[in-house]
């Protein structure tokens, strides 16, 4: 390695800042999620009517269900990939600020899911469309991200490649079209699509990034990840 690339390198940010920035903002965002969960008005329920009232509210809680998972599996995701990096570059940077502006974004269509999608109509396959549309865009950055170290694999940890980065690219490009084609089907059956987006978040949880590891693959150094930084 040339003393220029060396400097080059030196001077990538640590993976520590940004771990703790990302942590702090899908802490904050599935936090909010929560505030949607409302209790029923004493003035509207009658004696022995609060089963009722609660069982009514059905898609606020399958909204807030299928939010909060798939805000835990990019944690769960964002997390693994942060262990193999070694440090960031800038376009690293804005990738992981444009799945960090999709996490932030996401408890807003999931209150339109929870107030909309169980009325039916129009506003339901708009509300439905919005939640896919902005899970669309949290999966959108992990193909980038894994191209750009498949292309540039100084970045990662010893014992990751260019190999190992671009099976990760073609992994982290399937959300899209998943989600794209659930955002579809929101138009026409925005009910079909919340349970999609509930299975797609149970599918991803079943089978994140972390769950398995190809066994081609040699494992990284046993350095702390925060060593000589």
């Amino acid at each position: 390695m040339s003393a220029d690339h060396e400097e080059h390198l030196t001077h990538l940010s640590t993976t520590s800042r940004v771990e703790a920035f990302s942590d702090g903002v899908m802490a904050i965002a599935i936090t909010l999620l929560v505030l949607d969960l409302k209790l029923p008005s004493t003035t509207n329920v009658a004696n022995g009517g609060l089963l009722d009232a609660l069982l009514v509210r059905w898609p606020t809680y399958a909204a807030y269900l299928a939010a909060f998972l798939t805000i835990g599996i990019i944690w769960l995701n964002h997390h693994t990939l942060i262990a193999k990096i070694a440090r960031f570059d800038t376009r690293l940077h804005w990738l992981n600020l444009v799945l960090l502006l999709g996490v932030a974004t996401l408890p807003f269509p999931t209150s339109l899911l929870a107030e909309y999608v169980g009325d039916g109509g129009p506003n339901a396959s708009v509300a439905a469309a919005a939640y896919g549309l902005c899970a669309t865009l949290m999966a959108l950055p992990w193909s980038f991200m894994w191209r750009q170290l498949r292309d540039h694999p100084e970045l990662l940890e010893p014992g990751y490649g260019a190999a190992y980065a671009s099976a990760e690219m073609t992994r982290g490009g399937i959300g899209v079209p998943i989600y794209l084609g659930a955002t579809i089907v929101s138009l026409f059956q925005p009910l079909l699509a919340l349970a999609l987006y509930a299975a797609i978040a149970a599918l991803y949880a079943i089978t994140f990034q972390g769950a398995t590891s190809p066994r081609s693959v040699p494992n990284p150094s046993p350095r702390a990840k925060g060593e000589g930084r």
